[in-house]
């Protein structure tokens, strides 16, 4: 038996028995590849003598395949998971899917879609002897626009060429990046064409990020002969990334040859998928741990500061939650939620052009206007950080804290998700919830 199936209950989730009610079966509205803290694909072969409690022990044991998986996801080098009891583990996971089950009366074959929940995660990675820094995946994942250059044609939609057979073909369940390929449909071909792909056109580039909800857009290109790919030559992939907010990071990717056609396209596709992870790891390292907040001060000498500086702090993965206390024609007071010290916090801050130092001996803060009453966090402790804005590119040293006035350059890899949003970072990672469920560590009989 083939099926795709929604599971969702309110209250404590008990024993799957049979199929879920009609209202718990559904379609999926996203697909999970659109989620970081999505595992999809993970199989089981369960055998037992009751089919209901087998079913249910291999949810159980898929559950636990995901989190060692979303694990060494997150976490920069692998490694083991902290040991976590079945219990503890259905207390991470939002939902799951069963994307296709056999069942017989004594043995459960199944292939399970786990979604977890990511605030509960980034608590848990550092418990019981676990990682001291994870990677905070993107908040919202990157199109890609796969384009073929054939006989001087640059295709985009015009033809289901094999390259973008390949992208559609791709399993998402190791990406850290999270990639949608888009349909093909007309809305696609009026939001970007294949020349505005290939020259990155910026209006274009908007246009197809909105309309995929994206923090960004991905071109894959490569040339490919009107035969096919060539195994024996390998393949070139150029991946330009187009960040929101105007940045672009360019790289190649090549791919040895070896095995058929569809073996090469499978790989290449593979292979930019890992570098854009690998990318990503490298400049989106946050330390794990409970959150805290962190008062900073923000200078302003310009009207556009202000919104700028929102922009950049929406940007910063690191930061769950920022929130205004106060303003005025010379400085703002914020309060930052975050993960690790805030030593740590400068260095991710850095990497969007924000600059953290300590703010030693500055003036007290003013209210909005003559004689308005001043927060009461500022009041009673004060500000002892400054949030300043860097020149554009200049960055922020990826190591050590980020002492008064130093500082130096490390343009990042990749621009984070959405850093035009108009408001502050929410820190809601993921797609979000659909109608899934989760069974509790033990069944019920």
């Amino acid at each position: 038996m083939s099926a795709v199936l929604a599971v969702s209950t309110a209250g404590p989730v008990f024993a799957q028995t049979g199929s879920p009610p009609p209202a718990a079966a559904t379609s999926a509205a996203t697909p999970s590849s659109a989620d970081a803290f999505a595992v999809s694909g993970v199989t089981v072969d369960i055998n037992g003598s009751n089919p209901t409690t087998v079913r249910d022990q291999a949810i159980r044991e898929a559950q636990a395949k995901a989190w060692a998986e979303l694990y060494r996801r997150l976490v920069p080098g692998g490694g083991n998971p902290p040991r976590l009891s079945d219990n503890d583990v259905a207390r991470l996971v939002q939902g799951f899917e069963i994307d296709d089950e056999k069942v017989s009366a004594t043995r459960y074959v199944g292939s399970i879609t786990v979604r977890f929940r990511p605030n509960a995660v980034r608590d848990a990675l550092g418990q019981g002897g676990g990682t001291a820094q994870y990677v905070e995946p993107p908040a919202r994942p990157f199109v890609v626009l796969p384009v073929t250059m054939t006989d001087g044609r640059t295709i985009l939609w015009e033809d289901r060429t094999p390259w973008r057979e390949a992208w559609e073909a791709r399993q998402p369940a190791a990406s850290l990046v999270p990639l949608v390929v888009p349909d093909g449909e007309l809305a696609d071909a009026q939001a970007i064409g294949a020349a505005d792909a290939v020259s990155g056109n910026a209006d274009a580039i908007a246009r197809m990020a909105q309309r995929y909800k994206a923090g960004g857009v991905v071109v894959a290109r490569t040339e490919l002969p009107a035969a096919g790919a060539d195994p024996a030559r390998g393949l070139t992939v150029d991946v330009t990334r187009y960040g929101l907010d105007g940045t672009r990071d360019s790289q190649t990717v090549q791919v040895k040859g070896g095995g058929t056609a569809g073996d090469l396209l499978t790989r290449a596709v593979a292979a930019v998928g890992n570098q854009l992870d690998d990318s990503w790891r490298r400049e989106h390292t946050t330390p794990t741990g409970p959150e805290q907040t962190t008062l900073v001060r923000v200078p302003l000498t310009a009207v556009n500061d202000w919104v700028e500086t929102r922009k950049r702090l929406a940007g910063v993965n690191a930061v769950s939650r920022s929130t205004l206390l106060s303003i005025s024609r010379s400085e703002a007071l914020v309060s930052l939620t975050h993960r690790g010290e805030p030593d740590q916090l400068a260095q991710a801050l850095g990497r969007n052009d924000l600059g953290l130092t300590r703010a030693g001996g500055s003036a007290p803060l003013q209210g909005a206007y003559p004689g308005a009453p001043v927060p009461v966090a500022a009041a009673t402790g004060g500000a002892d950080w400054q949030l300043t804005l860097l020149p554009r590119g200049s960055g922020a040293s990826a190591t050590g804290a980020v002492a008064p006035g130093g500082g130096s350059t490390a343009p990042g890899a990749l621009a984070p998700s959405d850093p035009m949003a108009t408001a502050p970072a929410t820190g809601v990672m993921g797609a979000a919830p659909r109608n899934l469920g989760t069974l509790p560590g033990k069944s019920v009989p």
